[in-house]
């Protein structure tokens, strides 16, 4: 007996009996028996009899899981390279500014004036980099969303992980600052305010 499954009730194009598809594969292991009525599972068989509507939770929980932790992979790998990318360009712009924050030191500004502008100047760039790259993800998104709703002929709802941007730009935010920070530190220690420019 064949069933030919014509709408997307369940997954596949077509149902064989188990004994046709062990005939052509003896590997071949049942994952679910879809049943009219409910019936009683023989003890110790590892089986159990749910509804429609758990087995699909089930099945998204699962590819849901997985969906996530590609995500976060893929999150971390950005984040990471974009953390080697902030450090090193701050790390050497405070080089090249030194002439221009001794500058400043000579014009009255305290150590800790010339800090907190350096330090604020690099919360404002990660900030703008955050809002521009957001919009510019934001006009992807949509995109996607539309041609999935599309396709599948359902509204889809965009979902951002809110907790995760604003962790990344959180952790850029610190690492910009202190990769700001540090050598502001060490140009303004490294000699008088008063040296020739």
């Amino acid at each position: 007996m064949v069933a030919v499954i014509s709408d997307a009730s369940i997954p596949g194009d077509m149902v064989l009996p188990r004994a046709v598809v062990r005939a052509h594969d003896l590997s071949a292991l049942t994952s679910a028996v879809f049943v009219r009525d409910r019936v009683e599972v023989p003890a110790g068989s590892g089986a159990r009899v749910v509804d429609v509507g758990t087995w699909a939770a089930e099945q998204d929980s699962a590819e849901d899981r997985l969906v996530w932790m590609f995500t976060v992979l893929l999150i971390a790998v950005s984040a990471g390279y974009g953390a080697i990318a902030v450090a090193n360009t701050l790390l050497m712009a405070a080089a090249g500014r030194a002439a221009d924050l001794r500058a400043v030191r000579l014009a009255g500004a305290t150590r800790r004036q010339v800090l907190r502008l350096v330090t604020a100047e690099s919360a404002l760039m990660v900030l703008i980099g955050a809002v521009l790259g957001g919009v510019v993800a934001l006009g992807a998104l949509l995109s996607i969303r539309a041609g999935l709703a599309e396709q599948v002929g359902a509204p889809v709802e965009l979902v951002v992980p809110w907790t995760v941007v604003g962790g990344v730009v959180g952790l850029c935010l610190l690492l910009a600052v202190t990769a700001s920070a540090v050598p502001t530190l060490r140009t303004l220690r490294s000699g008088p305010a008063q040296e020739p420019l």
